[in-house]
């Protein structure tokens, strides 16, 4: 047991709707927990860029995950949820994934229904069979080694099915023993509300429509435990890492960037300074 996984799991059991932070490696980790996020999430696209520089085009391995993963929560106790995205195989590398995931420290295992394609640029490969994913997830629950892992449900089928079809997928994975379901591609109040209806489980949503996403009492009631809005902060992160280079690169004067720049107070609480220097000072004997 750890305590992250038991943060994680209160979250799922509070009345309302909790934002989480998308981050994307150890210092926006380490910058969420001091603003006191609830919940970290590592998802598959932003992960594949910040650890190995390549796209969301299949590029990256479980053990690639995994590792990125221990850097994070070796970095800051956080409760983190990983898109684990297919389980990197089978049913059976599935079971491989979750307990390397969790020696990671995560605490919340996301299994997608995605169709992994075998090219790349396939904007809508489809779904697996239901039947499968019932396999994967009941192999993931089973792998668990400690109980308050919480295995996810992750399913696009409300983007790409019939209504009824991807609800009586959800109702299917909410009998695996998973303990959330999370979606994308939802995009009506309708769906939610048919969602509410067929799982008893906490739900997560992914990028939902604004006026979904900005009308926290309606999430409540139908069951949304985590919003995650997408990958802002990467985005923000990313221009300011270009533009400051490329101003600078063209000549202009570093003072241009001083509004720009993190304080020096704010650099040494991300980093640690004190606290490092505070195992100096109480171990260091020469």
């Amino acid at each position: 047991m750890s305590l992250a996984r038991e943060n994680f799991r209160g979250v799922l059991a509070q009345p309302g709707c909790t934002l989480a932070a998308n981050i994307f490696d150890p210092l926006s980790a380490r910058i969420a927990h001091m603003l006191e996020y609830q919940v970290c999430v590592l998802s598959g696209s932003v992960g594949k860029v910040a650890n190995l520089g390549v796209p969301d085009l299949v590029l990256s391995n479980m053990s690639d995950v995994v590792d990125h993963c221990r850097r994070i929560t070796r970095m800051v106790d956080v409760s983190l949820m990983v898109d684990a995205e297919d389980g990197f195989g089978n049913a059976v590398n599935v079971v491989r994934t979750v307990r390397e995931m969790e020696s990671a420290g995560v605490s919340a295992i996301e299994i997608e229904d995605n169709f992994v394609p075998k090219r790349f640029n396939v904007s809508d490969p489809g779904l697996i069979s239901k039947e499968e994913q019932v396999g994967k997830l009941e192999a993931a629950v089973a792998a668990r080694t400690d109980p308050t892992t919480v295995i996810v449900a992750r399913t696009a089928a409300l983007g790409l099915c019939p209504l009824d079809e991807a609800i009586d997928r959800i109702a299917a994975y909410s009998q695996t023993g998973a303990e959330a379901i999370m979606l994308t591609g939802a995009s009506s109040r309708e769906q939610f509300e048919a969602v509410h209806r067929a799982t008893q489980l906490p739900i997560c949503v992914l990028s939902p429509p604004p006026d979904i996403r900005n009308d926290g009492a309606f999430l409540a009631a139908n069951g949304v435990k985590i919003l995650m809005l997408g990958n802002p902060t990467f985005a923000v992160a990313v221009k300011a890492i270009h533009d400051s280079l490329e101003h600078l690169k063209n000549g202009g004067p570093l003072e241009d960037l001083a509004p720009d720049q993190a304080t020096p107070d704010l650099l040494r609480s991300v980093n640690r300074t004190g606290e490092f220097v505070g195992l100096q000072e109480k171990y260091l004997r020469s």
